[in-house]
């Protein structure tokens, strides 16, 4: 019922219909994985066939990029079987992108769903096959070596630092762990035992220590993507920073674009906070709402003069804000909690490894896809759907299906 600005010939129900099909469309993953994996051998075989989805990605990620080094060029057979798999058909040089629309996209994919399950059952010791290579080695930790691979070599800047995230979970997860069994045998050697205040400086001391040590770490990652990436050649140039501002400085990174798009949508939700725009409609107030800066960028300019379709917030996170309010961002966001809690009890719980393990990978999922959300805006990729619906898929076999004793071993 509202007067909406006018964007071209761009038909506004269209633009709405498919915001709310493509929300759709994911609830969809997320309900058929809840109710398809009834028993801990379904799950088995759904990893299984993940696992074989995730590694014919590996290999078609390493083909790009050995082919594209050793000849300069893509084969044929690379281009076909792109154009058969993606709409967009492209290949991008010194990136790979796999079988997805495009580099980011396959770091979306690999970060939001493959990686936090062979990282759980690689950090869990666990595996869905009956054994592994040379004794030790299984399956999933090979796996897991190929996505961290074919992640960095799609050279996604927010994919790189979701995989950051992740690991920088796992690590305070693990200084915690050793820093209260530290503690526990200090107090249990000790005569008298810790006192308070004791037991606060020795917490503030370790986690000062891991503070530090992510710091070098992101600034290893910083160092490296100046290294190896074009588009972050000025991240360091400090004297660009105070010449131009961090517009004019985001624009020498290539990210100035995704800046001006995610204010225009933020201002969006300003004018209507409580319930949005609506979904799909955001883009058509964008030519009043996208900052002045915005302007003197070709991208956005292309964007708003010359495309047949509406931009987009390009960025999950301020969408919702722009398009469903501060109801509709606060529902979302309540009910990714709700799965961190349930994941985080689940592997409390721990009575089986195969559903502590998909409990933990639900947690470094969730983690990834608050970065990753800072980078796509869609509903219709269904990553994270079925991720988080492994989490419920999981809970629902622990209290109503019996636990068998292995992972190897069927129900």
């Amino acid at each position: 019922m509202r007067e909406l600005p006018s964007f071209r010939d761009v038909p506004v129900l269209r633009n709405a219909a498919e915001g709310f099909i493509t929300l759709l469309f994911g609830f969809g993953f997320y309900l058929s994985t809840i109710y398809l994996l009834k028993d801990e051998q379904q799950f088995r075989e759904a990893m299984q066939w993940m696992n074989a989805g995730g590694a014919v990605i590996i290999v078609i990620v390493l083909a790009q990029f050995i082919a594209f080094k050793a000849f300069g060029s893509f084969p044929k057979f690379l281009i076909w079987i792109q154009k058969a798999f993606s709409a967009s058909g492209m290949l991008y040089e010194r990136r790979g992108n796999g079988l997805a629309y495009e580099p980011s996209w396959l770091a979306h994919q690999l970060n939001i769903l493959y990686i936090p399950l062979w990282l759980g059952f690689t950090v869990r010791k666990e595996t869905v096959y009956p054994m592994h290579l040379f004794g030790k080695v299984s399956f999933e930790n090979l796996l897991l070596a190929g996505g961290i691979l074919s992640m960095f070599l799609s050279f996604s800047r927010i994919g790189w630092l979701a995989i950051i995230a992740i690991f920088m979970v796992l690590f305070v997860r693990a200084s915690n762990r050793i820093a209260n069994s530290v503690l526990e045998k200090r107090e249990a050697n000790s005569v008298k035992g810790m006192n308070k205040n004791q037991r606060i400086v020795a917490k503030i001391s370790l986690w000062v220590s891991v503070l530090l040590v992510m710091i070098v770490f992101i600034s290893i990652a910083g160092v490296i993507m100046w290294r190896l990436e074009p588009r972050m050649a000025n991240l360091f140039n400090f004297t660009l920073l105070r010449q131009y501002g961090i517009m004019g400085w985001a624009s020498r990174l290539s990210i100035a674009e995704r800046f001006t798009y995610w204010q225009a949508a933020f201002n969006v939700y300003l004018k209507f906070p409580w319930f949005g725009s609506g979904l799909g409609v955001s883009g058509y107030y964008f030519p009043e709402t996208i900052p002045s800066f915005g302007y003197q960028l070709p991208e956005t300019l292309r964007a708003l003069l010359y495309e047949s379709f509406i931009p987009n917030a390009k960025n999950l996170w301020v969408r919702l804000l722009a398009e469903t309010g501060i109801v509709g961002f606060s529902i979302f966001t309540a009910w990714l909690v709700l799965h961190w809690r349930t994941a985080r009890e689940l592997e409390r719980i721990n009575e089986s490894g195969l559903l502590s393990t998909i409990s933990l990978a639900g947690q470094l999922l969730i983690i990834a896809l608050l970065f990753e959300g800072f980078s796509l805006d869609t509903f219709g990729l269904p990553y994270y759907w079925v991720g988080l619906g492994l989490i419920v898929a999981a809970w629902r076999v622990r209290f109503t299906a019996p636990i068998s004793s292995s992972p190897q071993k069927s129900d």
